[in-house]
């Protein structure tokens, strides 16, 4: 992937090519930003940059040897890992009886812990092409037909890392490895590769990709110079999804580009399966009526046993969809109306719940609904993190301003 197919982030890319050019690349470099704004698509960009024999003044130059291998993923001095599971969902039976996932040949007896990510690299690839190099991580987990369980980046994955790395780069400069969503790195897998992350072997590049920084260990925050990798901005999203879909009105392009806030997947979404967060909103809208009411705690039981199935990538977007609903009340209490970002019938109820929202309580609504997201992506249990903080909120809503 070349610099001029990333949406945006024209500053970013410019830094980036200046580092190359000053000979100023770091060994270990830490792509963060929220939601799915680009920073993938940047990290494999700058590593076909950085490998590129006849690099020009602003990109790759994408048709040298080297560049046509990163585009089609296959230059065999890149690597990549992910967060991996078994799945549970399209299998056939073996001969021998054993449930097979589809296409990967992966046993679904096998353990979680012998999992590494390249038994899943068709389906890996695959996605980069079909996203266009902007992965989402619960679209992943529903392409390895994962349902509601976790993907993890284990010990045994650390192991082949270690050994897929340790030796010199084939063709290449540099080797690259790409590790998306580090987040995801058990503590045995993440302690094996501190030293591997702190002295890599000679010419040996590793950039991780991740959304939250506090989700990571602090022995490897420390290991990583930190790329922040801002939302992308409205024009440029705009003219992307204008591109995409010349078909859809003005009025629905806008109305994505306001709700997406610079995430492109967000916007696709907005634009593709707005039903979505149509079922997020009234879930979130019923869950605050209850709580408010908090008329009995067999209706809290009731709510708390739905989300708890839904998995927990599910219930970490509708806590995030519910903490940009709380942060367009206080736009709409204290701000100017041209901060907000809502459809039609969140404008309408946000009206009535807004003034629920305020100075006295806000502050706290926010840090509850964070640290459940962050339990959630612990593993904490979800039934009792949910009750918890149903509890709270009914006592929250009810404080004066």
């Amino acid at each position: 992937m070349q610099f001029k197919d990333i949406i945006g982030q024209e500053k970013l890319k410019r830094q980036l090519i200046e580092t190359v050019d000053n000979g100023r690349i770091s060994h270990a470099q830490l792509f963060l930003g929220k939601g799915v704004n680009g920073k993938f698509a940047l990290a494999v960009s700058y590593a076909q940059y950085i490998n590129c024999p006849h690099k020009t003044a602003d990109d790759s130059c994408g048709v040298c040897l080297s560049c046509k291998k990163y585009q089609a993923l296959s230059h065999p001095d890149l690597f990549f890992s992910f967060p991996v599971n078994k799945g549970k969902k399209g299998g056939a039976e073996d001969d021998d009886g054993e449930e097979r996932t589809k296409d990967s040949g992966i046993s679904k007896t096998a353990s979680t812990k012998d999992l590494i990510s390249t038994m899943f690299n068709k389906e890996w690839l695959a996605y980069l092409n079909e996203t266009g190099y902007y992965p989402y991580l619960q679209d992943w987990y529903s392409r390895i037909s994962m349902d509601n369980q976790q993907g993890i980046i284990n010990v045994e994955e650390a192991r082949r890392i270690v050994k897929d790395l340790s030796f010199r780069p084939s063709e290449a400069h540099y080797k690259v490895l790409i590790i998306w969503h580090p987040d995801k790195m058990n503590p045995s897998a993440a302690n094996l590769l501190l030293k591997f992350f702190e002295e890599p072997p000679a010419r040996t590049l590793i950039i991780m990709v991740a959304d939250e920084k506090e989700l990571l260990l602090n022995t490897i925050q420390s290991r990583f110079q930190l790329i922040p990798v801002p939302k992308i901005d409205s024009g440029s999203l705009r003219r992307h999804l204008r591109s995409m879909f010349p078909a859809i009105s003005t009025q629905q392009i806008e109305n994505a580009v306001i709700l997406a806030d610079g995430d492109v997947h967000m916007a696709l979404s907005v634009l593709m399966e707005g039903e979505q967060i149509k079922d997020h909103f009234l879930m979130f809208q019923s869950w605050m009526r209850m709580c408010y009411k908090a008329k009995s705690l067999e209706e809290i039981k009731d709510f708390v046993e739905k989300v708890s199935k839904i998995g927990r990538e599910n219930q970490k977007e509708f806590l995030q969809y519910g903490l940009r609903l709380i942060h367009q009340s206080l736009n709409m209490n204290y701000g100017h109306a041209t901060l907000t970002r809502l459809t039609i019938y969140e404008k309408d109820w946000l009206s009535k719940f807004s003034p629920f929202i305020h100075i006295n309580n806000s502050l706290t609504i926010i840090e509850k609904l964070e640290k459940t997201i962050f339990e959630i992506g612990r593993n904490a249990s979800a039934a009792i993190i949910f009750m918890k903080l149903s509890l709270d909120l009914s006592l929250l809503l009810k404080i004066p301003k």
